[in-house]
């Protein structure tokens, strides 16, 4: 999905892209979302109304339950391209992916020898010349989050 400027600003926290990926495997309430996320549904339920106002969730449905306003919501998308405002803005040939993800340790040591692994498969597979091919440089880093950055 294509976004602005400003909808990047509105996805740019852990928090939210966990919603994100909720909501892209089914339509839920805001109380729904908490519930799994181990977070307060009025926490959720502010996220989930920036997320929705600036085009990234859509209202799927609208239930009443004892009185009370169930409303469901979906991602858009789970992937997302900034939209350039104008051409140069953006160095050529430059292409960034960013995420925030929660390990435990034994989960970052796999994913790392995972990522290790994916490394050695393309070094070996593209280490002879071929016509078209261009050089990239590419790293990446893990920042471990201090409390209160993840939100």
């Amino acid at each position: 999905m294509d976004i602005t400027l400003e909808q990047q600003k509105l996805i740019s926290t852990p928090l939210r892209v966990k919603i994100i990926y909720l909501l892209s495997e089914q339509a839920m309430t805001a109380k729904q979302v908490a519930d799994e996320l181990g977070k307060t549904a009025g926490s959720i339920h502010y996220h989930i109304q920036q997320l929705f106002k600036g085009g990234i969730l859509d209202l799927t449905e609208t239930k009443e339950n004892k009185g009370i306003v169930e409303k469901y919501y979906r991602s858009k998308a789970t992937h997302f391209n900034l939209k350039e405002r104008s051409e140069g803005t953006k160095p050529m040939g430059v292409t960034t992916k960013g995420i925030s993800l929660e390990f435990t340790e034994e989960e970052l040591k796999e994913f790392e020898d995972d990522f290790d692994s994916l490394l050695e498969k393309w070094l070996k597979r593209t280490v002879a010349h071929k016509n078209g091919r261009a050089s990239y440089d590419l790293s990446l880093v893990f920042k471990k989050l201090l409390p209160g950055e993840e939100v």
